[in-house]
């Protein structure tokens, strides 16, 4: 079997740093929009030299400010222009820009202060503001900026008092800000993000200017986009999908893009933004392709506004996208591209093609520039331009994750089928039953996923006869199938319901007849009401399942599924024999 992979496409030249691509972009783009955002009274733009010039204001003032090359300028905010503006200053200058989740409550973000070592902080608001009140992390700071006005504050002892964001537009000195993205070299660091993580603290990984810049290049040669295309953004910047991929993407290319007030949430809002933007690329999750596809479905106004013209292709990442929902966008003639990667790979490694069709778990060649290989006990390893720097702080835990021969460890299993990387799973995503068969979860979940009633699936059975599955029904999707069905059904109460029982396991039966493996189809599932959210741990803040907290918040479930069948307890009266 081949175990190495290589892009055949050169990568060529690309921009030193992210100061020299800006400075490259606003002399080519003078004149069009890089950034649209809904503002009281309307929409606030800004064109390329208006652009500029903001990103040289700001990074003059963080020099004069005493900002030095490697020091840490952290954001705690949602998308908005100003953390924008703020990030690319400060990278422009050679600090490290940390853009953090803004949902992190004080435990997570005094953390990341703390372990950050940022001199300087911008914040969105009064909210976000008191949050970083109440850490203790808040006394290393320098300097706090708020976006916002603001009332001020009582004094927190050994905190520097917040000023307005708006003090760093203060006169500009081309020649000096140039003279300081000039100094910047390739390999210097350029942004420290947090990943999320599905267990234990969040880790530091510190990305170089050509991390970001060769990942750009790569996707210009795969994709060939003109300058003008519009992108429709509500991916957080604190994520590599949406703070590399996308919005470096839009930036590297001279799209526009407009932030999407929806923000994922709000499927209603997320496709009058459609309607509004017309975006020619749409970058996004499966979950929100596959609640797109629904209201599609629902609502032939909504078809329109979604598969309108100028759609190019749509792109996801983060999870596996379900067969029907790839099948839906290419029955609209709108392809569907893939992407896999980690935020230490900056964040891509492969992209599936255009044109041939989709095989399961086949996320495409590596890109320009990059390599993969596949190690003896069948890991993913990847070499290239994209690769990070290393954990930020962290250097024993750099040394476990390259090999001696400079390949990235990427926790995950695959193999190399003719020129695309096949998935597998996770490494830590697998159990043995009691016979002694291993079992992929992933394999499993991706199966019953499939299914529109199931919206996540949890796979178990480590030491156990068979496998169980708890599964996190889509409401409105049960609802809608039980009304065909003439059944009456409120959609927070369906699990009680035995006709609708009866339902999603003739749904899970039918899914589960697709996993090849007869010993990983499973035997159990059980019903969870509640679904996984950021609130009670289950999910982190890139939507991925936090398995750990999910069996520990669901022990009892999970053990019903695997109890004697006589059991007479509560629980195990849930559970659906398969």
């Amino acid at each position: 079997m081949r175990r190495t992979l290589r892009s055949e496409v050169k990568l060529g030249r690309y921009p030193a740093s992210i100061g020299a691509m800006l400075r490259d972009r606003r002399d080519r783009f003078r004149g069009m929009l890089v950034l649209t955002e809904k503002a009281a009274g309307g929409n606030r733009t800004l064109l390329w030299e208006q652009f500029y010039r903001q990103v040289a204001q700001v990074g003059e003032s963080l020099l004069r400010l005493g900002l030095r090359k490697g020091d840490v300028a952290a954001i705690y905010s949602r998308n908005r222009r100003e953390m924008l503006v703020f990030e690319l200053a400060a990278m422009s200058v050679g600090a490290v820009a940390c853009p953090i989740f803004a949902g992190y409550p004080s435990g997570p973000l005094d953390y990341v202060l703390a372990h950050s070592a940022a001199r300087l902080l911008a914040v969105s608001d009064d909210e976000h503001l008191r949050v970083v009140l109440s850490t203790r992390a808040a006394r290393g700071l320098e300097r706090i900026f708020i976006m916002d006005r603001f009332r001020p504050l009582e004094p927190v002892k050994d905190v520097p008092c917040a000023r307005a964001f708006s003090a760093l537009f203060g006169g500009v000195s081309l020649p000096k800000f140039e003279r300081a993205w000039r100094r910047v070299r390739p390999l210097d660091a350029a942004l420290l993000m947090y990943t999320s993580g599905t267990s234990g603290r969040p880790k530091g990984v510190l990305l170089s200017h050509r991390n970001i810049l060769s990942h750009q290049r790569a996707l210009e040669l795969l994709w060939k986009l003109k300058p003008g295309g519009r992108v429709l953004s509500y991916l957080p910047w604190h994520h590599s999908f949406g703070g590399i991929f996308e919005l470096f993407g839009a930036l590297y290319s001279g799209a526009h893009i407009t932030l999407d007030d929806s923000y994922g949430k709000d499927i209603r809002g997320l496709i009058e933004n459609f309607k509004r933007v017309k975006p020619t690329i749409y970058f996004s999750v499966p979950r929100i392709h596959q609640a797109l596809i629904e209201e599609s479905r629902r609502c032939r106004e909504a078809q329109r506004d979604i598969f309108h013209p100028d759609l190019c292709f749509v792109f996801t990442a983060a999870a596996p996208l379900p067969k029907h929902v790839a099948d839906a966008y290419e029955e609209k003639c709108v392809p569907v591209v893939e992407g896999w990667g980690l935020t230490e790979t900056s964040p891509c490694v492969t992209v599936t093609r255009f044109g041939p069709k989709r095989r399961p778990g086949a996320v495409g060649p590596p890109i320009p520039g990059v390599a993969i290989r596949i190690a003896k006990d069948g890991e993913i390893l990847v070499s290239g331009p994209n690769v990070m720097l290393g954990y930020y702080k962290d250097p024993e835990r750099t040394a476990r994750t390259f090999t001696e021969d400079g390949w990235l460890r990427t926790g995950d299993y695959g193999d190399i089928r003719g020129r695309d990387l096949v998935l597998k799973c996770r490494m830590d995503g697998m159990f043995k039953l009691s016979n002694g068969e291993m079992v992929i979860a992933q394999n499993v979940e991706n199966a019953l996923v499939e299914s529109p009633l199931v919206q996540y699936a949890v796979a178990v059975g480590s030491g156990r006869d068979y496998v169980g599955v708890l599964v996190f029904p889509n409401p409105e999707a049960v609802a809608a199938a039980a009304r065909k069905r003439g059944l009456r059904v409120s959609a927070g109460l369906f699990a009680q319901a035995e006709r609708v029982r009866e339902l999603i396991k003739e749904e899970l039966e039918k899914a589960s007849r697709k996993i090849a493996e007869k010993y990983a189809r499973p035997k159990a599932a059980i019903l969870v009401g509640g679904a996984p959210d950021l609130a009670n741990g289950q999910l982190t803040p890139t939507m991925k399942l936090v398995r750990s907290k999910i069996l520990e918040d669901y022990s009892l479930e999970v053990d019903a599924m695997f109890a004697s069948r006589g059991n007479g307890q509560d629980v195990a009266r849930k559970v659906i024999r398969l």
